[in-house]
């Protein structure tokens, strides 16, 4: 599960199996398509993607929350049609806050403004509507893992830990987060009780409002459906708690070494939190961020994915690498592959031969691109 930077007034050794002869997979250098958010017309794509899902026939369902928007691009990267806007309306949006693939040719779009939820089909219309959750006083989502066969959870708003020691510094504060299964017409299906969701760190807006980010290079929550199971990575360790479709559980080892960051790393992490933010704060914000210390040592899990397959990805890397880094394992703690992406992406999606995610270049602008796996 993807983690991303939202203003918001609230404010992952050794493996189980040996790791030799492990296969390396290969991600190409150049993605095979790649959608800039301003087109070679001058035409605006999109401005800023919550998210995006890869369709059976190479194209894309884009998320713009710019503009509370669908935008439904075809395989050669041709903008073929935008669905939605804002509003409160059957298929407007308020807030975006998250969007990713939920099963076949199928996206999941998050309103957090209005606690609903859209299912998208391949055509970029709003196929259903539904609350989130349904019917209960569970807490109301913030981010979701949903996986191809439909199987989902999601994690509710960050909230400050209660217990433990005091803070060294007043200003970064340990958040903890509720975790639950819910099922396709978003009852809750199973609760899992509070996780340790990381680290916000209070920062302040250039009009004296007062909010929380998450912290660079901070301890994170990462948590992905793989199958019918729900891995949840530890904040602390390179390790992993498997929740099995029969309710039992398992831990798994991650091959990851855990280390102190350097400057370049935790700059790198600054950068790219604050390329999420709006641009007339942007500034503002970056500079609180570089302020605050940087952590002792590198969070062991930076992010969690399952793909068609069954397997967990386990992202190595922290954010902003120029190089993202994946451990690809069993739920039996095996290791299956390794392999590098060789481009600073936010990762979305991983299909059987593809990876898809967001960069932005050296201007600034924000792209959604796929690059092409080879699994050897």
């Amino acid at each position: 599960m993807r983690t991303r930077f939202l203003l918001l007034a609230l404010l992952l050794a050794v493996p189980c199996s040996t790791v030799t002869g492990q296969a390396v997979w290969k991600v190409d250098r150049a993605p095979i398509l790649d959608v800039r958010g301003l087109g070679a017309d001058g035409k605006v794509m999109f401005g800023y993607a919550a998210g995006a899902t890869r369709l059976a026939n190479g194209s894309l369902l884009i998320a713009d929350r710019a503009e509370n928007g669908i935008r439904v691009v075809d395989a050669a990267g041709k903008l073929v049609r935008t669905v939605g806007r804002s509003g409160d309306g059957p298929g407007e949006f308020r807030s975006m806050i998250w969007a990713g693939g939920c099963g076949a040719d199928s996206m999941l779009v998050w309103d957090l403004s209005r606690s609903r939820a859209s299912m998208i089909g391949s055509s970029g219309i709003v196929a259903r509507q539904f609350a989130i959750p349904a019917g209960d006083t569970a807490q109301s989502p913030f981010q979701f893992s949903c996986a191809p066969n439909r199987a989902s959870v999601y994690l509710g708003i960050p909230h400050p830990a209660r217990g433990g020691p005091p803070p060294k510094d007043p200003r970064i504060v340990a958040v903890t987060a509720s975790l639950y299964r819910v099922t396709t017409e978003g009852a809750v299906q199973q609760r899992f009780g509070d996780v340790p969701a990381g680290e916000m760190v209070a920062i302040v807006s250039p009009t004296g409002g007062r909010g929380g980010a998450p912290r660079p290079l901070g301890r994170t929550v990462a948590v992905a459906v793989v199958g019918n199971s729900v891995v949840i990575g530890s904040a602390d360790s390179a390790r992993a708690t498997i929740v099995h479709a029969d309710g039992t559980r398992s831990e798994i080892r991650i091959p990851i070494t855990i280390r102190a960051p350097t400057r370049a790393e935790f700059d790198a992490a600054v950068q790219a939190t604050a390329s999420t933010i709006p641009a007339p704060i942007r500034q503002r914000i970056t500079e609180q961020l570089m302020a605050f210390p940087m952590p002792e040592r590198l969070p062991a899990i930076s992010g969690l994915f399952g793909d068609p397959d069954g397997l967990l990805w386990v992202q190595a890397s922290p954010a902003g690498a120029k190089v993202v880094e994946f451990v690809v394992m069993r739920l039996d703690g095996s290791v299956v592959a390794r392999t590098q992406i060789p481009s600073p992406l936010m990762v979305y999606e991983i299909g059987r031969d593809y990876i898809l995610g967001s960069y932005s270049d050296a201007d600034d602008e924000m792209h959604v691109a796929v690059f092409r796996l080879r699994r050897q």
